[in-house]
């Protein structure tokens, strides 16, 4: 009788372990990539309108990717829906901690880029010339879309002729 019941309470957590490693390893990340898709729509449209309705979807956005965290922290893409709906909200400090903290998973042009236009808002200019040349020594086509005395600062800064 104690030898059926220890096999019942063994068997048991195993199918208990079991579920709660299925649920961790699929069906959450499933879900939040399925959130993280629809964020990714959301935020494309509010980059398009006006600032007003743009910024009430960026709040949407954030509250979306604040429930998905946990199960996309090593998901590079997760860092730039953040950055790019707290840059639609003007939060510029919130915007270069989120890029800085998504270079330590991967180092990709465009979060330096993006940490750069977001310094450059927040007046540390010297911070985004370095971060914008370290983004052109990756990809020089990104200096396309700079223009005047900036471009000509990471362009030296870069060491590209």
């Amino acid at each position: 009788m104690m030898r059926r019941s220890a096999t019942f309470l063994v068997r048991a957590a195993a199918l208990i372990a079991a579920a709660f490693g299925i649920y961790w390893l699929c069906i959450a990340p499933h879900r939040a990539a399925v959130v993280e898709a629809a964020v990714e729509r959301r935020t494309t449209v509010a980059q398009a309108v006006g600032p007003q309705l743009g910024a009430i979807m960026a709040r949407e956005n954030l509250r979306d990717l604040d429930r998905i965290g946990s199960a996309r922290r090593l998901a590079v893409m997760w860092y730039m829906l953040y950055g790019a709906n707290c840059t639609l909200m003007g939060r510029w400090r919130e915007a270069t901690d989120v890029y800085t903290r998504a270079l330590r998973v991967d180092q990709r042009p465009e979060i330096y880029f993006n940490r750069g236009l977001a310094r450059l808002r927040l007046g540390e200019a010297d911070g985004a010339v370095a971060d914008m040349a370290a983004a052109a020594r990756f990809n020089p086509f990104l200096l396309e879309q700079l223009d005047g005395e900036l471009r000509a600062r990471v362009t030296a800064a870069a060491g590209i002729k």
